[in-house]
């Protein structure tokens, strides 16, 4: 029996790449707001991670090929020539860090207990 989950700690793992990802997406908005005929950049995961959810709920397993399109990649948002909003990136920005906070947070708590059982195991 393995107390390390692969599944949790690889999808917490792929979430902290995505948010790791969005930030950089997101500051290059930003540093980017007054480029004339810039178009905004994200990242697009939770689709992704939102479409392997249903397929596993509708009782299909998913293929090694549909794992690996989980991960997290930049897109084009937006049209062309759309000035970005200076504001909503800074927004963006505040949620982003909320989340990878609380996803280092599970994380955390995660390898906490298993801390304990390694540590309580040697008595």
């Amino acid at each position: 029996m393995s107390f390390i989950d692969p599944a949790t700690v690889g999808m917490l793992s792929t979430a902290l790449d995505a948010t790791a990802l969005r930030h950089k997406a997101i500051a290059q908005n930003i540093a980017n707001v007054n480029t004339p005929g810039y178009q905004r950049i994200g990242v697009s995961f939770e689709a992704r991670l939102g479409a392997l959810r249903d397929m596993v709920r509708s009782g299909a397993t998913p293929s090694l090929a549909s794992l690996r399109d989980v991960r997290p990649a930049l897109e084009l948002l937006g049209a062309p020539g759309e000035t970005v909003a200076l504001d909503m990136e800074m927004a963006a920005l505040s949620e982003n860090t909320l989340q990878q906070q609380a996803l280092l947070k599970v994380l955390n708590k995660h390898l906490a207990i298993l801390s304990t059982a390694i540590n309580e195991g040697k008595r």
